[in-house]
Protein backbone atom coordinates (compact mmCIF):
# COMPACT_ATOMS: atom_id res chain seq x y z
CA UNK A 1 0.00 0.00 0.00
CA UNK A 2 1.61 3.32 -1.16
CA UNK A 3 2.52 5.91 1.61
CA UNK A 4 0.11 9.22 2.28
CA UNK A 5 1.31 12.48 3.01
CA UNK A 6 -1.07 12.00 6.45
CA UNK A 7 1.12 9.18 7.87
CA UNK A 8 4.40 9.44 6.45
CA UNK A 9 7.27 8.83 8.37
CA UNK A 10 10.18 11.34 9.46
CA UNK A 11 13.55 11.27 7.98
CA UNK A 12 14.49 9.81 11.30
CA UNK A 13 11.80 7.64 11.91
CA UNK A 14 12.54 6.17 8.16
CA UNK A 15 15.93 5.46 8.93
CA UNK A 16 14.94 3.69 12.13
CA UNK A 17 12.30 1.54 10.43
CA UNK A 18 14.13 0.79 7.00
CA UNK A 19 17.02 -0.62 9.31
CA UNK A 20 14.80 -3.04 10.95
CA UNK A 21 13.23 -4.27 7.78
CA UNK A 22 16.57 -4.22 5.72
CA UNK A 23 18.25 -6.33 9.20
CA UNK A 24 15.14 -8.98 8.87
CA UNK A 25 16.15 -9.85 5.91
CA UNK A 26 19.52 -10.51 5.70
CA UNK A 27 21.16 -13.65 7.57
CA UNK A 28 21.76 -12.94 11.21
CA UNK A 29 25.00 -12.97 11.19
CA UNK A 30 25.11 -9.54 8.82
CA UNK A 31 24.65 -6.46 11.14
CA UNK A 32 22.99 -3.35 9.81
CA UNK A 33 24.17 -0.04 10.87
CA UNK A 34 22.91 3.42 9.59
CA UNK A 35 25.94 5.95 10.22
CA UNK A 36 26.48 9.72 9.43
CA UNK A 37 28.90 9.88 6.09
CA UNK A 38 30.83 12.57 5.84
CA UNK A 39 30.57 13.47 2.24
CA UNK A 40 32.54 16.57 0.41
CA UNK A 41 32.26 20.40 1.46
CA UNK A 42 31.13 18.96 4.67
CA UNK A 43 27.98 17.67 3.51
CA UNK A 44 26.28 14.62 6.04
CA UNK A 45 24.56 11.85 4.36
CA UNK A 46 23.11 8.61 6.27
CA UNK A 47 24.89 5.66 5.02
CA UNK A 48 23.81 2.43 5.45
CA UNK A 49 26.31 -0.19 6.29
CA UNK A 50 26.75 -3.87 6.93
CA UNK A 51 29.35 -5.97 9.36
CA UNK A 52 29.92 -9.24 9.56
CA UNK A 53 29.51 -10.36 6.09
CA UNK A 54 33.14 -11.54 5.38
CA UNK A 55 36.21 -10.74 4.24
CA UNK A 56 35.05 -8.41 1.79
CA UNK A 57 33.61 -4.85 1.86
CA UNK A 58 30.06 -3.72 0.74
CA UNK A 59 29.39 -0.42 -0.43
CA UNK A 60 27.48 2.34 1.67
CA UNK A 61 24.15 2.92 0.58
CA UNK A 62 22.97 6.25 1.09
CA UNK A 63 19.29 6.45 2.40
CA UNK A 64 18.41 10.07 0.82
CA UNK A 65 17.72 8.35 -2.31
CA UNK A 66 15.21 5.51 -0.58
CA UNK A 67 13.55 8.46 1.91
CA UNK A 68 12.69 10.29 -1.03
CA UNK A 69 11.18 6.94 -3.25
CA UNK A 70 9.14 6.36 0.50
CA UNK A 71 7.71 10.07 0.14
CA UNK A 72 6.67 9.79 -3.52
CA UNK A 73 4.54 6.93 -2.52
CA UNK A 74 7.09 3.92 -2.98
CA UNK A 75 6.38 0.39 -0.97
CA UNK A 76 8.19 -0.80 1.80
CA UNK A 77 8.55 -3.80 0.16
CA UNK A 78 10.14 -2.51 -3.10
CA UNK A 79 12.73 -0.22 -1.08
CA UNK A 80 13.91 -2.83 1.17
CA UNK A 81 14.15 -5.55 -1.69
CA UNK A 82 16.12 -2.53 -3.75
CA UNK A 83 18.64 -2.06 -0.79
CA UNK A 84 19.34 -6.02 -0.02
CA UNK A 85 19.84 -6.44 -3.74
CA UNK A 86 22.62 -3.70 -3.58
CA UNK A 87 24.48 -5.26 -0.46
CA UNK A 88 23.89 -8.58 -2.02
CA UNK A 89 25.54 -7.66 -5.40
CA UNK A 90 28.85 -6.02 -3.95
CA UNK A 91 28.74 -9.19 -1.28
CA UNK A 92 28.65 -11.27 -4.61
CA UNK A 93 30.93 -9.79 -6.43
CA UNK A 94 33.50 -9.75 -3.76
CA UNK A 95 34.31 -5.58 -4.85
CA UNK A 96 36.91 -4.58 -2.80
CA UNK A 97 39.31 -7.03 -1.48
CA UNK A 98 40.44 -5.65 1.61
CA UNK A 99 44.53 -7.20 1.29
CA UNK A 100 45.10 -5.37 -2.03
CA UNK A 101 44.21 -1.81 -0.06
CA UNK A 102 46.39 -2.86 3.03
CA UNK A 103 49.81 -3.88 0.56
CA UNK A 104 51.26 -1.01 -1.10
CA UNK A 105 52.54 -2.49 -4.07
CA UNK A 106 48.86 -3.83 -4.70
CA UNK A 107 47.26 -0.41 -3.87
CA UNK A 108 49.86 1.47 -5.86
CA UNK A 109 48.07 1.24 -9.55
CA UNK A 110 45.06 2.11 -8.11
CA UNK A 111 45.83 5.82 -5.85
CA UNK A 112 44.87 8.85 -8.14
CA UNK A 113 43.72 12.82 -6.86
CA UNK A 114 41.02 14.92 -7.36
CA UNK A 115 40.45 18.80 -6.69
CA UNK A 116 38.54 19.63 -3.63
CA UNK A 117 37.38 22.87 -2.29
CA UNK A 118 40.17 24.00 0.74
CA UNK A 119 37.64 25.93 2.80
CA UNK A 120 35.03 24.22 2.83
CA UNK A 121 36.90 20.62 4.03
CA UNK A 122 39.18 22.32 6.36
CA UNK A 123 38.04 19.97 9.37
CA UNK A 124 38.21 16.63 6.96
CA UNK A 125 41.65 17.82 5.52
CA UNK A 126 42.86 17.43 8.87
CA UNK A 127 42.34 13.61 8.93
CA UNK A 128 43.53 13.43 5.20
CA UNK A 129 47.12 14.05 3.46
CA UNK A 130 46.09 16.61 0.62
CA UNK A 131 48.15 19.93 -1.24
CA UNK A 132 46.96 23.00 -1.20
CA UNK A 133 46.50 24.60 -4.53
CA UNK A 134 45.27 27.88 -5.06
CA UNK A 135 41.61 28.08 -3.27
CA UNK A 136 41.02 24.43 -3.54
CA UNK A 137 43.46 21.53 -2.35
CA UNK A 138 44.51 18.06 -4.29
CA UNK A 139 43.19 15.11 -1.98
CA UNK A 140 43.86 11.24 -3.07
CA UNK A 141 41.85 8.61 -3.00
CA UNK A 142 41.89 4.92 -4.41
CA UNK A 143 39.71 4.23 -7.43
CA UNK A 144 38.33 0.43 -7.57
CA UNK A 145 38.00 -0.67 -11.11
CA UNK A 146 35.93 -4.10 -11.64
CA UNK A 147 32.25 -5.16 -11.72
CA UNK A 148 29.14 -3.39 -11.24
CA UNK A 149 31.07 -1.10 -8.83
CA UNK A 150 33.60 0.10 -11.11
CA UNK A 151 34.35 3.79 -10.44
CA UNK A 152 33.84 3.59 -6.79
CA UNK A 153 36.32 5.32 -4.75
CA UNK A 154 37.86 5.12 -1.08
CA UNK A 155 39.39 8.42 0.44
CA UNK A 156 42.70 8.01 1.52
CA UNK A 157 43.80 9.06 5.65
CA UNK A 158 46.69 10.29 7.36
CA UNK A 159 46.88 6.71 8.90
CA UNK A 160 46.60 5.34 5.32
CA UNK A 161 50.22 6.70 5.02
CA UNK A 162 51.33 5.18 8.52
CA UNK A 163 50.33 1.87 7.49
CA UNK A 164 52.24 1.97 3.96
CA UNK A 165 55.17 3.86 5.36
CA UNK A 166 54.96 6.83 2.83
CA UNK A 167 55.52 10.07 3.01
CA UNK A 168 52.95 12.86 1.57
CA UNK A 169 55.36 13.62 -1.40
CA UNK A 170 55.56 9.94 -2.55
CA UNK A 171 52.07 9.86 -2.53
CA UNK A 172 51.48 12.68 -4.77
CA UNK A 173 54.17 11.13 -7.12
CA UNK A 174 52.03 7.66 -7.14
CA UNK A 175 49.03 9.96 -8.31
CA UNK A 176 50.82 12.21 -10.66
CA UNK A 177 51.79 9.05 -12.52
CA UNK A 178 48.68 7.48 -12.32
CA UNK A 179 46.00 9.91 -12.45
CA UNK A 180 46.51 10.75 -16.41
CA UNK A 181 46.46 7.34 -17.12
CA UNK A 182 43.37 6.20 -15.55
CA UNK A 183 41.63 8.34 -15.81
CA UNK A 184 42.19 10.45 -19.34
CA UNK A 185 41.63 13.81 -20.20
CA UNK A 186 38.23 14.80 -22.04
CA UNK A 187 37.69 18.73 -23.53
CA UNK A 188 34.74 19.06 -25.63
CA UNK A 189 32.82 22.04 -27.06
CA UNK A 190 29.90 23.19 -24.64
CA UNK A 191 27.77 22.43 -27.98
CA UNK A 192 29.28 19.01 -28.03
CA UNK A 193 28.19 18.31 -24.70
CA UNK A 194 25.20 19.34 -24.93
CA UNK A 195 24.74 17.70 -28.16
CA UNK A 196 25.58 14.21 -26.69
CA UNK A 197 22.74 14.97 -24.31
CA UNK A 198 20.24 16.02 -26.13
CA UNK A 199 21.20 12.33 -28.88
CA UNK A 200 20.91 10.82 -25.58
CA UNK A 201 17.00 12.35 -25.68
CA UNK A 202 16.27 11.29 -28.91
CA UNK A 203 16.62 14.96 -30.08
CA UNK A 204 19.53 14.35 -32.65
CA UNK A 205 17.18 16.72 -35.30
CA UNK A 206 17.80 19.58 -33.17
CA UNK A 207 22.06 18.66 -32.60
CA UNK A 208 23.66 21.53 -35.05
CA UNK A 209 27.60 21.76 -34.68
CA UNK A 210 29.66 24.57 -35.62
CA UNK A 211 33.37 24.29 -37.34
CA UNK A 212 35.50 25.54 -34.63
CA UNK A 213 36.20 28.56 -35.95
CA UNK A 214 32.53 29.83 -35.59
CA UNK A 215 32.26 28.48 -32.37
CA UNK A 216 35.26 30.05 -30.98
CA UNK A 217 34.09 33.58 -32.36
CA UNK A 218 30.04 33.01 -31.22
CA UNK A 219 30.81 31.03 -28.02
CA UNK A 220 34.38 29.64 -27.16
CA UNK A 221 33.87 27.64 -24.48
CA UNK A 222 35.24 24.07 -23.89
CA UNK A 223 34.56 21.44 -20.98
CA UNK A 224 37.58 19.64 -19.93
CA UNK A 225 37.10 16.38 -17.89
CA UNK A 226 37.90 12.94 -17.79
CA UNK A 227 36.29 9.97 -19.42
CA UNK A 228 34.49 8.97 -17.05
CA UNK A 229 32.91 12.46 -15.87
CA UNK A 230 34.05 11.80 -12.64
CA UNK A 231 36.09 14.04 -10.25
CA UNK A 232 37.61 15.76 -13.89
CA UNK A 233 38.13 19.06 -12.68
CA UNK A 234 41.39 17.35 -11.39
CA UNK A 235 42.30 17.36 -15.45
CA UNK A 236 43.94 21.42 -14.89
CA UNK A 237 46.63 19.75 -13.07
CA UNK A 238 47.60 17.12 -15.84
CA UNK A 239 51.04 17.85 -17.52
CA UNK A 240 50.50 19.95 -20.99
CA UNK A 241 47.21 19.94 -20.85
CA UNK A 242 46.52 23.65 -20.79
CA UNK A 243 49.46 24.32 -22.28
CA UNK A 244 48.58 22.09 -25.37
CA UNK A 245 45.20 23.75 -25.59
CA UNK A 246 46.31 27.19 -25.00
CA UNK A 247 48.97 27.16 -27.52
CA UNK A 248 46.65 26.17 -30.14
CA UNK A 249 44.29 28.76 -29.09
CA UNK A 250 47.25 31.18 -29.15
CA UNK A 251 45.81 32.79 -25.99
CA UNK A 252 45.52 32.44 -22.09
CA UNK A 253 42.82 30.64 -20.49
CA UNK A 254 39.84 31.86 -18.09
CA UNK A 255 39.35 28.58 -15.86
CA UNK A 256 36.05 28.52 -14.69
CA UNK A 257 35.38 25.51 -11.74
CA UNK A 258 31.82 23.93 -13.54
CA UNK A 259 32.25 21.21 -10.28
CA UNK A 260 34.56 19.20 -9.01
CA UNK A 261 33.82 16.63 -12.10
CA UNK A 262 34.96 19.26 -14.76
CA UNK A 263 35.88 22.97 -15.79
CA UNK A 264 35.29 25.40 -18.52
CA UNK A 265 38.22 26.88 -20.21
CA UNK A 266 37.45 29.88 -22.45
CA UNK A 267 40.34 31.37 -24.25
CA UNK A 268 40.92 35.05 -23.25
CA UNK A 269 39.78 37.80 -25.86
CA UNK A 270 39.21 41.52 -25.78
CA UNK A 271 35.90 42.10 -24.37
CA UNK A 272 35.57 39.30 -21.49
CA UNK A 273 35.77 40.64 -18.32
CA UNK A 274 36.94 38.17 -15.26
CA UNK A 275 34.75 39.82 -12.53
CA UNK A 276 31.02 38.72 -15.10
CA UNK A 277 32.24 35.53 -15.33
CA UNK A 278 32.99 35.34 -11.53
CA UNK A 279 29.19 36.29 -11.07
CA UNK A 280 28.46 33.72 -13.20
CA UNK A 281 29.88 30.60 -11.26
CA UNK A 282 28.43 31.92 -8.04
CA UNK A 283 24.94 31.75 -9.42
CA UNK A 284 25.78 28.64 -11.27
CA UNK A 285 27.23 27.33 -7.74
CA UNK A 286 24.07 28.38 -5.75
CA UNK A 287 21.22 27.83 -8.25
CA UNK A 288 22.42 24.44 -10.23
CA UNK A 289 25.19 23.06 -8.31
CA UNK A 290 24.98 20.19 -5.52
CA UNK A 291 26.18 21.39 -2.50
CA UNK A 292 28.57 18.09 -2.93
CA UNK A 293 29.98 18.72 -6.38
CA UNK A 294 31.09 22.31 -5.79
CA UNK A 295 34.64 22.88 -6.07
CA UNK A 296 35.02 27.18 -5.91
CA UNK A 297 33.30 30.08 -6.67
CA UNK A 298 36.62 31.30 -8.02
CA UNK A 299 37.91 32.19 -11.76
CA UNK A 300 41.46 31.29 -13.03
CA UNK A 301 43.57 32.27 -15.82
CA UNK A 302 46.09 29.73 -17.12
CA UNK A 303 49.06 31.73 -18.22
CA UNK A 304 50.64 30.55 -21.49
CA UNK A 305 54.29 31.89 -21.11
CA UNK A 306 54.90 31.05 -17.64
CA UNK A 307 52.80 27.52 -17.88
CA UNK A 308 51.08 28.28 -14.54
CA UNK A 309 47.56 28.66 -13.08
CA UNK A 310 46.74 32.03 -10.98
CA UNK A 311 43.78 33.66 -9.77
CA UNK A 312 42.48 35.87 -12.36
CA UNK A 313 42.52 38.80 -10.17
CA UNK A 314 46.30 38.79 -9.92
CA UNK A 315 46.18 39.03 -13.45
CA UNK A 316 43.62 41.50 -14.51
Amino acid sequence: MNNTMNNQLSYEEFQAQVTKKVQKKLDERITVHVTDVTKNNGVILKGMTFTGQGESISPTIYLEQYYEAYKNGCSWGEIVDRIVDTFRMGAKNDIFDVEAFIDLSRATPHIAYKLVNYEKNKELLEQIPHKRFLDMAVVYYYLLNSGDFENATILIYNNHLKQWEISLEELDEIARQNTPVLLKEDLRTINEVLSELLIRKGASDLVEIPDEEEYDREFGMYVLSNETRIFGAATILYSGVLKEFADKKNTDLFILPSSIHEVILLPKREGVEWEKLQEMVKEVNSTQVEEVEILSDSVYCYMREKDTVLPAWEVA
